[in-house]
């Protein structure tokens, strides 16, 4: 499984935007994470559309957090992006004619069902707090 672009770059805007304090705009963003701001934009529509991020308008404007570090999940970002967390199609129910007897099929439900228990709800405050346990 590899993380893509949207949801790298993703966590490190929340991340990012939490660390700031305050408004924080694309610009700024952009040169604090070496990410074109043009790009940051476009990853802002959606984590605004999920009601992650805020945005305010103006010469002054910028993004915020629309909720506490805490209620954001790594989960709330992958369903920002329409994104699952999934490690072979037979997993995301598309026909497979071994589905009945293939015996690697226990490893890939293993593993989704691990990373659903211990990845997708890591929250941003875990991450800001450093408390994101490898184990």
């Amino acid at each position: 499984m590899k993380v893509n672009t949207k949801i790298r770059y993703g966590l490190r805007m929340l991340i990012a935007i939490a660390q700031n304090g305050k408004l924080v705009n694309t610009s700024e963003l952009g040169r604090g994470m070496r990410v074109s701001p043009k790009y940051l934009r476009k990853l802002a529509g959606p984590l605004e559309k999920a009601g992650l991020i805020q945005s305010v308008q103006g010469i002054y404007g910028g993004y915020r957090l629309a909720r506490p570090a805490e209620e954001i999940t790594l989960r709330s970002l992958m369903n920002a992006f329409d994104e699952q967390v999934s490690l072979t199609d037979c997993l995301l129910g598309k026909k497979c004619e071994l589905h009945e007897t293939c015996l690697a099929r226990q490893v890939w439900e293993m593993l989704e069902t691990t990373l659903d228990r211990h990845f997708l709800p890591i929250s941003l405050a875990d991450i800001l707090k450093n408390k994101v346990n490898p184990a």
